[in-house]
């Protein structure tokens, strides 16, 4: 893993002046192990870091890497969920560092999922902030080419994946997170998803499908709702661009759907596949 990484940073200059907190530099990187005795809080900071190979490939990496090792007590998990809950909740924040902490937040998750440890606000906090990230976005870039990815629908959804597989979270919060997906499939902005997006929606929105306490009825009626145009028909949909990334995006979301579930055998999968495909043979 450190060759890996150290061969990914190769040539990488980071501005002490800009990130100050972040301690990655082309130095730092030449230093044996140096990156695995960085701190959760360090390895945080460097989120905020607008070159991609540190704030992706390395910090985020290593996140990840750090939480699903098992090696950090609750306590410090703990710890590195609040320090990213305060980097969360200061204005002025780049797109990317905003979809980077939701995405840490989802390694966080998983953590509380695999050993539960948290309390039941802490997951309610949790599970607000994957619905804010699905529903109030600013910034809908998939990937820039000079910052990397962004992908906060993306990085949000598998927000929602972890939580909805954690069967400490309640019906209420379920269904507030299905609501929430629903809104994401097609944005009210003109935006045409094209990053993968709705495969990651779909992901998350299987899980959820087979928790128990969301009834076949529920999922009947949410398709339903997801499959409306936002015209009286989907034939006017065709008349301007807004109509048109409806189009696109509603498609998209359920020919993953049908895709996802064509081999399930889940009733309830089989009879969402069914369902999917009868709405899709509509979405034209």
């Amino acid at each position: 893993m450190k060759l890996t990484i150290l061969a990914m940073a190769t040539g990488i200059y980071l501005s002490q002046g800009v990130y100050a907190a972040c301690p990655i530099t082309k130095d730092f990187l030449d230093k044996d192990n140096a990156i695995q005795k960085l701190t959760l809080n360090e390895k945080i900071s460097c989120l905020a870091s607008e070159l991609p190979k540190v704030r992706d490939g390395i910090a985020f990496t290593e996140i990840s890497n750090t939480l699903r090792s098992g090696e950090l007590s609750a306590q410090d998990v703990r710890g590195g969920y609040e320090t990213l809950l305060d980097e969360l909740s200061k204005p002025n924040k780049e797109a990317y560092h905003t979809s980077f902490l939701i995405l840490a937040l989802a390694e966080v998750a998983r953590v509380d999922r695999v050993t539960p440890f948290f309390s039941k606000v802490e997951r309610e906090k949790l599970v607000s902030i994957a619905i804010k990230a699905l529903t109030d976005v600013e910034n809908y870039t998939g990937f820039d080419e000079r910052v990397g990815y962004i992908h906060q629908i993306a990085h949000a959804a598998d927000l929602v994946l972890q939580l909805s597989l954690n069967n400490a979270i309640d019906t209420d919060s379920l269904q507030a997170l299905s609501t929430a997906i629903q809104q994401a499939i097609n944005p009210s902005s003109t935006h045409f998803y094209h990053y993968g997006e709705p495969d990651r929606l779909v992901r998350a929105t299987v899980y959820l499908m087979l928790r128990e306490s969301l009834t076949s009825e529920y999922w009947k009626l949410w398709l339903t709702d997801a499959a409306k145009p936002p015209t009286a028909t989907w034939q006017d949909a065709y008349g301007n661009n807004e109509g048109l990334a409806a189009l696109h995006n509603t498609q998209s979301f359920f020919n993953r759907l049908l895709l996802w579930t064509s081999d399930a055998k889940n009733p309830k999968l089989k009879a969402i596949n069914e369902q999917a495909l009868l709405h899709l043979k509509a979405i034209k």
